[in-house]
């Protein structure tokens, strides 16, 4: 167990209010106040800073925060083993949403089928939070197509895929190789910030000297399903993965948009803490290994 007054810490935090600090561990906010003291004279650093009645997180702060929570988990974990609660293997794994509803219901499969006593839990989000996730211990590991550090992350490339522009049937676009130009007055349709569909996109253009925002009009949806939607109704245009869309190219409902000289290739990765996480370690080396 970690010391009650990391365990203040960790809960302050999270809530960033002393009373209600206080009232969720059912002591005194004076005892609160004592305990973070002795943390930060114990520590020699300020954890916490407070200033225009808003209060925040230190850098030292926030490191303290991850360590402790991928810590703690460890510390569960090792409970777990100790009191014989689990007879198999069970974790938590994070992956984006175009991998997440395209490309895991095969890798999921393969894994049940080798290891059928695991039981597996799959979160999906964007690339941002799968990282914050990951390096907080809330998940073991992360499935991501999006950039990540990769001095902090251990990582298996996955696979190479192709980053394609869409259209509908109806829109002409796709009848002849455009400049990328021509497409700055149809309506982009775009993942949320954070998600690596979009920074892919983002680097992909600054590459070639290209805002954004060159896309006069721009609809922001965090759900690939009703893009494509929105896309077969000829309201706008979208940047996808060819394997997200690779039943409607067949089917004919939405059509590739050739554009000259802007071909985007993107790794899938596997990644994991280096660090502190050897449970994640060896659950993500058994998903690789049946993967190679």
């Amino acid at each position: 167990m970690l010391d009650y007054r990391y365990q203040t810490f960790l809960t302050l935090a999270e809530v960033m209010n002393y009373t209600q600090t206080a009232k969720k561990l059912h002591i005194t906010q004076p005892a609160v106040t004592q305990h973070i003291q002795y943390l930060q004279n114990e520590l020699n650093t300020e954890l916490l800073h407070y200033e225009n009645r808003q209060l925040t997180l230190t850098k030292k702060g926030k490191q303290l925060q991850k360590d402790l929570l991928l810590l703690q988990k460890e510390i569960r974990q090792i409970q777990k083993k100790l009191a014989k609660k689990i007879e198999a293997p069970s974790f938590i794994f994070g992956a984006t949403l175009t991998i997440g509803e395209y490309a895991m219901p095969d890798i999921i499969e393969k894994y049940m089928h080798a290891y059928p006593t695991h039981t597996l839990s799959m979160l999906v989000d964007n690339t941002a939070s799968l990282i914050d996730h990951l390096e907080h211990g809330k998940i073991d590991f992360a499935f991501v197509e999006g950039e990540f550090n990769q001095h902090s992350f251990g990582f298996h490339k996955l696979s190479d895929e192709s980053f394609i522009a869409v259209c509908a049937e109806s829109n002409p676009l796709w009848k002849k190789k455009q400049p990328i130009s021509e497409l700055f007055s149809h309506q982009l349709m775009i993942r949320e910030v954070g998600s690596g569909s979009r920074l892919i996109l983002e680097t992909a253009l600054k590459n070639k000297s290209i805002l954004l925002e060159s896309f006069t009009k721009m609809m922001m949806i965090g759900n690939i399903s009703s893009i494509k939607e929105l896309v077969k109704k000829d309201l706008g245009i979208t940047f996808l993965y060819q394997s997200a869309v690779e039943e409607e190219l067949v089917a004919g409902t939405l059509k590739e948009i050739k554009i000259k000289d802007f071909i985007i290739d993107h790794p899938f990765h596997l990644i994991y803490l280096k660090t502190a996480n050897i449970k994640g370690m060896e659950i993500a080396q058994n998903f690789i290994k049946l993967l190679t």
